[in-house]
């Protein structure tokens, strides 16, 4: 039967080498069963792609999705996902956006598009109310993510319309290249903005009228009036930071915490990056220059902002305001305390179409290369890579963005480069599994750590696990209450951190794939549960979702071992883990078993520790017979 109630029930498959295009129906078990965005995605291409596949081949299937939120009526519900095999990891990858793709690509009538192949020349898709048309996009080779939106939009006589595209970081497929859309949102993480530009995908033009229909419309107006009133009179801490400042807002916080990466994970907020330098890489250094506030699609936090540099080198007329983690990656990380450089940076990356996080990580791995000798000017082609140099940070980001000199090596993320550099690079590589570990110290709250080791995507900082009930102010209440897990947990205790974690993740995957914001989840007091009843008419209770988070884990890392994984491959660097541990600081003498973390949640989750090969008994009782049988 087809998904009918929050969904509009269909699918498009692009084969681009053939230049055709077909309709599926997407059906309510399916829906059901893995929700939405990579749940269903994984569903799909574990199903269609050959195992083995080049990320950047024409094999591997690239695909674009939303949830049941998505285009409900419902407050913060405007995130897509885009998926498919991972160019940094060569496993699972899928990255996050919000903006106002999503609901256009559902307005347009698909719930997902998926494409195989390669195109024989760049293309893109356009699909106007159920209409789909693969367009000439050889004109818009070589432009950036600004430019390529503009010129769609012209060439077809729609300023309506809602692009995701890559910059030329996709086309030359660079392995930590983002897709973007809004000209500054970014499904940044994966590198699949390089797959995109494998097949030759310059973009996707969505635009339409259409709606999903709603089961009880009334009650999630009733819901969304209710979360207003509550925004209102008893706002909580997060939404109050989120709606004033955006993300950093947490930047002094977590430079105080240690929780902010420094001197490429090596250095201390003591002695390398000290208190006179943290709000200069906070919203007090981004503050004069904000113009104005802007919101995504039916969001009321609106923690955007748009940024003004009138003039000088680092001028940006209209820029997005970098977010926390652009700000720890291409500020502390690389002992920058430039506002105006990494407010260039962040522009730079996404007219580029670059992952910030991986873009940062890869600039200051080049420059402790440098530092220690490994890396020289005639490799640099005669930057000066020191700490804090914002010039040279700049021209490395620019020879990343155009493949030239050792911008070429570079674009291959920290684990390519480092593996073809040799001479003991590989150490200064802060990656796992090839994934550059995000802004968020394990150290100071060992669950990122976990998550960032066990979840099938590592090194990712949008996943769950335990890291919120280990600080201050603990987990949020309301999602705890409803699965039955601590709102605060022993920071440095393991003590059944496994099975929290295996429940917490699970439940992290739900929120993705519903097509909401985590902001909203974690910042507001939200009905998820009642509103996927609202919207889709399902009876979920709170061990059918625990189950369904668990059953889209699970499915996720039988991809990856489908492809080869072993647990082996996703380990965290030494230095992140503690060893050797800080000297100083509220970190000083911290040194985190990761590997242990990461056992215990394999045993939750029903996983061989040693082999990760998930037990029989998990995958019946989760129903994945069908597909890993």
């Amino acid at each position: 039967m087809k998904a009918r109630y929050g969904y509009m029930g269909k699918m498009i498959f692009v084969d681009l080498s053939n230049s055709r295009i077909h309709e599926e129906e997407l059906t309510e078990e399916m829906a059901r069963g893995f929700i939405g965005g990579y749940g269903i995605g994984a569903r799909i291409i574990m199903e269609r792609m050959k195992p083995g596949a080049d990320p950047l081949g024409p094999e591997n299937i690239f695909g674009v999705g939303t949830g049941p939120l998505t285009l409900s009526g419902t407050i913060s519900t405007c995130r897509y996902t885009t998926m498919g095999k991972s160019p940094l990891t060569g496993y699972w990858g899928d990255a996050n956006s919000g903006g106002n793709f999503a609901n256009a690509l559902k307005a347009s009538g698909y719930d997902f598009a998926f494409f195989e192949g390669k195109a024989e020349h760049p293309v893109y898709l356009l699909i106007k109310d159920g209409k789909a048309e693969i367009k000439d996009g050889r004109h818009l080779w070589g432009k950036d993510t600004v430019k390529t939106e503009e010129m769609i939009r012209q060439d077809n006589g729609d300023p309506n319309l809602k692009i995701a595209c890559i910059g030329t970081a996709g086309e030359k497929r660079s392995r930590i290249a983002a897709v973007m859309n809004d000209g500054g949102r970014a499904a940044a993480r994966s590198g699949l903005g390089g797959v995109m530009g494998s097949k030759n995908l310059k973009a996707i033009a969505c635009g339409g009228i259409q709606k999903p229909e709603i089961f009880e419309k009334e009650k999630v107006e009733s819901f969304v009036k209710d979360l207003g009133k509550e925004m209102k009179t008893n706002p909580s801490g997060m939404y109050q930071v989120l709606s004033r400042f955006g993300t950093p807002g947490a930047v002094v916080m977590h430079l105080a915490q240690h929780a902010t990466p420094i001197k490429n994970w090596g250095g201390d907020n003591i002695g390398d990056f000290p208190e006179a330098k943290w709000a200069k890489v906070g919203w007090e250094g981004l503050e004069k220059y904000v113009t104005k506030k802007y919101a995504c699609t039916g969001c009321p936090i609106a923690c955007g902002h748009w940024m003004k540099i009138g003039s000088g080198k680092y001028k940006v007329e209209k820029g997005h305001k970098p977010e926390y983690e652009t700000l720890g990656m291409f500020g502390p990380n690389c002992l920058n305390d430039n506002m105006e450089s990494i407010i260039y940076a962040n522009e730079l990356c996404n007219l580029y179409g670059f992952d910030t996080i991986s873009a940062g990580g890869v600039v200051s791995f080049a420059i402790e290369c440098y530092e220690n000798g490994i890396l020289t000017n005639k490799d640099t082609d005669g930057l000066e890579l020191t700490w804090g140099n914002a010039d040279a940070i700049i021209s490395l980001l620019n020879k990343m963005g155009r493949r030239e000199g050792i911008g070429d090596l570079l674009a291959e993320g920290a684990k390519v480069a480092a593996a073809k550099i040799g001479r003991g690079a590989e150490q200064f590589a802060m990656h796992v599994g090839g994934e550059l570990v995000p802004a968020h110290d394990p150290r100071e709250a060992p669950g990122w750590g976990a998550t960032y080791v066990s979840d099938p995507a590592p090194g990712r900082h949008t996943r769950g696990g335990t890291q919120f009930a280990e600080g201050e102010m603990g987990a949020p209440q309301w999602i705890c209450n409803m699965l039955g897990v601590p709102v605060k947990l022993e920071k440095y205790n393991p003590k059944d951190k496994g099975k929290f974690h295996a429940v917490l993740g699970g439940w992290q995957h739900l929120v993705n794939t519903s097509g909401a914001c985590l902001f909203a989840t974690d910042g507001l007091n939200f009905p998820w549960l009642g509103l996927m009843k609202a919207i889709t008419g399902w009876e979920l209770t709170v061990e059918e979702i625990i189950k369904t988070g668990q059953r889209i884990s699970t499915l996720l890392h039988a991809f990856n071992l489908r492809e080869g994984f072993k647990p082996g491959d996703f380990k965290m660097p030494p230095r992140i883990s503690g060893n050797p541990p800080f000297k100083v600081g509220l970190l000083k003498d911290i040194t985190i078993d990761f590997e242990g973390l990461k056992r215990q949640y394999y045993e939750a989750m029903g996983f061989d520790t040693e082999t990760g090969k998930i037990r029989e008994d998990k995958i019946k009782a989760l129903g994945l017979q069908d597909i890993l049988s």
